[in-house]
């Protein structure tokens, strides 16, 4: 395999570089991966898969497999924050308070009806298993782990890659049409030099992956994250990490904070004794220290997402703090939406300019996602104020939790201020707009002239729409007696959607015409309500509230379930709109093109 040549070479074999592999599978495309460990993560550090994640991993069959192993909603309805988890000490184990999470509690009824399953938590040592066996089954031997990619230069025409095998130490070429950095930033962006725009790496973050039994400790059977704002310990957050979740969990993942100058004994023994002091656990308690890691948060975007035949994903164009938990999942979504892309023009479906898409689409909403988890780190600062913490000064802020929880007047107004600021974290906890409500306002798609809905500027009301460029709003449909999603109505691939209201058959010979024209899959599928004779059934009005179009309109979805274009309703000229917005979707012309 070190001698070869493939469509698209896929450098880095974590969480960004294995779902590609899965995606350009299903895309049909054949694909080397090199990553240079051994295996895939042994550390816990990404662990939040939010809904539209989900969303992804179930159009390509691997979202049954993930909840199997994940945690189940119960476990992880809230995130709580307290002075110490354990300790008898006037100020210890005293809670600042706790907040519903991840579609838990009051999110639950938002959550569930605009998605298709829930958000759920799988650590990265987890997840990427997972991912692997998913990719090796699709693309048997097309994995390599172990190697590393060592130089490469680009032509017109592909890419020339040196791997050398870290064992043996023996070199290959392989020749690859398009290469997907995948590494982090480790080697292509870095060959490339392409700049990141950001800040960070001011401080360092320890993450202790450690088995114990904290049960007697931990807030409840709910809470999936508890954060220990300590007078004496300082600022930490410990995580469920599974296999089993709530108060039956034995592994967990402290992480804190290092103040600048200090230095920390690494070693598991110290570590072990330093998880007891930061939590303020028993000495005689049992911790076994399973990995110990360090790094240094940033919040960068790379000034560009693609170099010529080259093209970047995951924290190789992006990288941010864990707040928010949006590293992971803005990674899993750049591949998603590159790999049709991808397909498409490796099966001669697409013209290059389609490639041209990707940065354009994806950039602005990995910018937006590194500033909201800035946002909410920043956000910390004003929960600190409201506490009365000062930093270096343990006395002073001992003084303020003291009075914070004293029954007198002054304590009663504390305690509600501090209710009111900690409010404000729901940017972090429930960000359901900022998952779901991201939209491409330029790429593969036809603009049709109106304008996106309002945003919160909180991130948590989402407002489904089918306006080209936004996610395909989830609604659910009957076929016969079988519930199916919107989402459901759009195959894993390269084929295309298009969705129709009951008054159909002007669409359906059109869509002949178009997917013939172009040479590429076209679905066309019904949807109408009541005894009409469409494909599909409105299950509950949903559809009806947000479709966007007439009875004799038309919705052209990408295969990334993305909307490309929208007819309100059927014009004159079906087959020649059709047809043009299509070849405009697929890079094809540039003529503009809007709905009739």
């Amino acid at each position: 395999m070190l001698d070869t040549e493939v469509p698209v070479l896929i450098v880095g074999g974590g969480g960004c570089g294995l779902a590609a592999s899965v995606f350009l599978s299903d895309a049909g495309v054949p694909h080397l991966l090199v990553e240079r460990r051994e295996s895939t993560s042994v550390l816990p550090r990404a662990h939040y898969l939010n809904q539209r994640t989900m969303e992804i991993f179930r159009q390509h069959g691997i979202a049954d497999d993930v909840y199997r192993i994940s945690c189940p909603p119960q476990h992880m309805s809230e995130v709580a924050w307290y002075t110490s988890l354990a300790g008898d000490g006037p100020l210890d184990a005293r809670e600042l308070h706790r907040m519903d999470s991840f579609g838990g509690g009051v999110t639950a009824g938002p959550y569930a009806a605009d998605s298709t399953g829930p958000s759920t938590n799988l650590p990265q040592h987890r997840l990427e298993p997972l991912l692997r066996r998913h990719a090796e089954r699709r693309a048997p031997g097309s994995l390599l782990f172990h190697h590393e990619l060592t130089e490469f230069t680009q032509d017109e025409t592909g890419v020339t890659a040196r791997i050398t095998d870290r064992a043996t130490g023996e070199s290959g070429t392989v020749r690859a049409r398009y290469v997907i950095g995948a590494d982090g930033g480790r080697s292509v962006g870095r060959a490339l030099d392409v700049p990141m725009d950001g800040a960070g790496g001011g401080f360092t973050i320890i993450s202790v992956h450690f088995s114990a039994d904290l049960s007697r400790w931990w807030p409840g059977d709910s809470v999936l994250m508890t954060h220990i704002f300590s007078p004496d310990q300082g600022v930490s957050v410990v995580v469920a990490t599974g296999p089993d979740w709530g108060l039956a969990s034995d592994e967990w993942a402290l992480h804190f904070r290092v103040p600048p100058g200090a230095e920390v004994d690494l070693g598991h023994e110290a570590v072990a004794v330093k998880v007891r002091e930061v939590l303020t656990l028993p000495g005689d308690l049992a911790v076994r220290v399973h990995h110990v890691s360090e790094y240094r948060p940033e919040a960068v975007v790379a000034r560009s997402f693609r170099s010529g035949r080259v093209f970047l994903a995951g924290d190789a164009a992006h990288r941010q703090p864990p707040a928010a938990g949006g590293g992971l999942n803005t990674a899993v979504q750049d591949a998603h939406n590159l790999a049709w892309k991808l397909g498409a023009v490796h099966g001669g479906r697409a013209g290059e300019a389609l490639l041209d898409s990707y940065e354009p689409e994806r950039l602005p909403v990995a910018t937006r996602n590194v500033n909201w988890s800035m946002t909410c780190l920043l956000n910390y600062g004003v929960l600190f104020a409201s506490l009365g913490m000062v930093p270096g000064q343990p006395e002073a802020t001992r003084a303020g939790f003291t009075e914070l929880f004293s029954g007198t007047p002054v304590g009663e107004t504390r305690r509600s201020v501090v209710r009111e600021v900690f409010g404000t974290q729901r940017i972090e906890y429930q960000a359901h707009d900022i998952e779901l409500g991201h939209f491409y306002p330029d790429g593969a798609l036809v603009p049709d002239g109106t304008e996106p809905p309002p945003r919160d500027p909180l991130g948590a009301v989402y407002r489904p729409v089918t306006r080209p460029g936004h996610r395909l709003p989830h609604a659910w449909l009957l076929h016969g007696d079988t519930r199916v999603s919107t989402h459901d109505l759009v195959a894993a691939g390269t084929g295309y959607t298009l969705i129709t209201g009951p008054l159909s058959e002007g669409w359906a010979v059109s869509a002949k015409k178009a997917a013939d024209t172009h040479g590429v899959p076209l679905t066309v599928v019904s949807v109408g309500s009541g005894s009409d004779t469409a494909d599909y059934r409105d299950a509950d009005g949903t559809w009806a509230a947000v479709r966007g179009i007439d009875d004799d309109g038309a919705l052209l979805v990408r295969p990334d379930q993305h909307i490309a274009w929208r007819s309100v309703h059927a014009g004159p000229h079906l087959d020649r709109d059709l047809g043009a917005a299509l070849g405009r979707v697929l890079g094809r012309t540039d003529a503009p093109t809007t709905g009739s």
